[in-house]
């Protein structure tokens, strides 16, 4: 093999430290953290891997979601070290949500498995606050779709797309089994809430995930109760 600089060696190899644990085919593992999801839409933002900007004013109180379409997410996987920089300052980053569907094979499941975890471990190796992001088909693939995945911290999930009777069904037929394989999770949900699905997950409104509000804002109003009906911070 050519020798080459470290960033492209990165890029081909893809290698991750030694301590970074395996999971089956060797699908690196994301460690779990945790932080009060209370906060989320109260002092805590989603916002989407587009809108990072440097020129963003509050990123230390931003978490970045990668419900974007593929061409985004490459971008950023094929350029590691660049993603490293331009995300340093924000609050928390998620794991790449590579594309699955039904009708792949199981090779291209396996690769966006592997290369949504790989984004994960790599990104939490180099000191970032990584939530894993989850996705799953049908129950067949569910060891795999939730490969690299520890019980205990908090995942993002995502209810986009499943306003059909078979996405429905698929989904929540996951659902329920993540929160059997990981009860001790705390889930934050981009999208809608879709009956059946517990109270305790965390919903943001897909409008409401873009981070930008402080864009079109001088002030902010702070709310009085939080998503999870407690009392934020602050508030008497």
């Amino acid at each position: 093999m050519p020798v080459y600089k470290n960033k492209e060696y990165i890029k081909l190899v893809r290698p991750l430290p030694e301590f970074v644990d395996r999971d089956i085919f060797n699908i690196p593992f994301i460690e779990p953290v945790s932080f009060d999801i209370s906060q989320i839409n109260n002092g805590l933002w989603l916002t989407t891997m587009k809108n990072i900007s440097s020129k963003d004013k509050i990123p230390e109180k931003k978490i970045i979601h990668s419900f974007s379409y593929d061409n985004t997410l490459l971008r950023a996987y094929s350029n590691p070290y660049k993603y490293l920089k331009r995300t340093a300052k924000y609050f928390a980053v998620s794991s790449f949500d590579f594309s699955m569907d039904v009708k792949m094979d199981f090779r291209h499941i396996l690769a966006a498995v592997y290369d949504n975890r790989w984004s994960g471990a790599f990104m939490q190796a180099h000191g970032r606050t990584v939530i894993p992001t989850v996705g799953w088909l049908t129950a067949e693939t569910y060891n795999l779709c939730f490969a690299g995945l520890k019980d205990g911290g908090i995942f993002i999930i995502s209810t986009l797309g499943t306003n059909n009777t078979d996405s429905y069904d698929i989904f929540m037929r996951g659902y329920i089994e993540l929160r059997t394989r990981f009860p001790n999770t705390k889930l934050i949900c981009v999208g809608d809430k879709l009956r059946a699905m517990d109270n305790d997950v965390c919903f943001v409104l897909y409008e409401e995930s873009f981070g930008n509000w402080d864009r079109y804002h001088n002030t902010w109003q702070p709310k009085l109760i939080n998503w999870d009906l407690s009392i934020p911070e602050g508030v008497i």
